[in-house]
């Protein structure tokens, strides 16, 4: 059976959030999502629902793909938008970077191509931690 055949029949389980949302996940999901809150320039999250790894990915109503992100080993977070830049397919964290399911590109945590057939680096948004809170800003995105 081939990968892509395999993590399509997974099982669904349900999730319950400290805000009392369900947000359905597959069986072998390591980050959890995390429903934000909406701000004026973003999006805020309590890093408390990041999970055992520091990571989440962070989902809104109307958006297609969520943000991840993650607490970054030299301190601080890094967040990018959680669609491959070859075919929009959604990488998932395996050990030490994102991988994507589909056709086998690689990034680093800050969005940075490891290997293809993605050429482009995931779209980043700034982010920043103040009191206990995530705080990132959709109104500024690099590459």
């Amino acid at each position: 059976m081939k990968r892509r055949t395999f993590v399509h029949r997974l099982p669904v389980l349900p999730v319950v959030l400290s805000a009392g949302s369900t947000i359905a996940l597959g069986a072998c999901a390591g980050a959890p999502y995390v429903r934000p809150v909406p701000t004026r320039q973003g999006l805020s999250l309590p890093t408390a629902e990041l999970g055992p790894d520091g990571d989440a990915f962070v989902l809104d109503s109307g958006m297609e793909r969520p943000i991840y992100v993650r607490r970054a080993d030299s301190g601080g977070y890094t967040a990018v938008l959680a669609s491959c830049t070859h075919r929009g397919c959604q990488p998932e964290p395996v050990v030490d970077r994102l991988s994507c399911p589909c056709h086998g590109s690689e990034f680093t945590f800050d969005g940075a191509v490891l290997s293809g057939p993605a050429e482009s680096p995931l779209v980043r948004y700034p982010v920043e931690e103040v009191g206990g809170e995530i705080h990132i800003r959709l109104t500024e995105r690099s590459r």
